[in-house]
């Protein structure tokens, strides 16, 4: 194989589908391997709920930002992100689907469930929206809903998937500094910190283009 065909292949799992597919296949890979080394325990369950959390909110934040950051500060970062958001996003929804059956099997093998009408209607909602924009995720989809009707979907979604992940992730901080080390503080904190960093940078982009020429 010559090193352009290497290279070539290499830039195709880099960008579109090639990317959802190679993330795809690292979160599996990953998931299978904690427990292939840990067993199935509520520990590594629980460490399977997180892992799959901050994939997933990581994967979509880098699609949530990548219009705004293209429009404040035009670079090699921002057009591959704009270029592939589409791609990132659904591999974003993925991370959730994983997340999504790391908490049935935690709530179905090792801890009771306590029913929270809040919590089961936004946090289902959010579940509903993410993989609305995942499933509409292609060309074929945008023309059959139309652009008008494809944007509200994809505006409004990823709004409420942004506030799930905020209002979650702000409930966890007082856990994670009761229950968990200063490392798994930390990163709390930074993830709420990054939330709202990207919607800091979202709110920066809307004000600039409402701005006179």
């Amino acid at each position: 194989m010559t090193t352009e065909m290497i290279s070539a292949r290499q830039g195709a799992s880099s960008r579109g589908w090639g990317l959802t597919l190679r993330i795809a296949a690292v979160l599996t890979l990953a998931s299978i391997a904690l427990f292939a080394s840990s067993g199935v325990s509520e520990e590594s369950v629980r460490a399977w709920v997180r892992a799959t959390a901050r994939a997933s909110i990581a994967l979509f934040l880098m699609a949530f930002v990548a219009s705004a950051l293209h429009q404040l500060w035009r670079g090699r970062v921002s057009r591959w992100l704009v270029a592939n958001r589409r791609y990132l996003g659904v591999s974003a929804a993925y991370a959730q689907l994983l997340h999504g059956i790391s908490l049935v099997l935690l709530f179905t093998r090792f801890v009771k469930y306590e029913p929270d009408l809040t919590g089961l209607v936004g946090g289902g909602l959010g579940f509903a929206l993410y993989f609305a924009m995942a499933l509409s995720s292609s060309d074929a989809a945008q023309s059959a809903l139309g652009q008008r009707a494809w944007k509200a979907l994809h505006t409004v979604g990823a709004y409420w998937v942004w506030f799930i992940f905020a209002l979650t992730n702000w409930g966890n901080v007082p856990f994670a500094f009761e229950k968990l080390g200063p490392g798994h503080q930390v990163l709390y904190v930074g993830i709420q910190a990054a939330l709202f960093g990207a919607l800091a940078l979202r709110i920066a982009a809307w004000s600039r283009a409402r701005r006179p020429a």
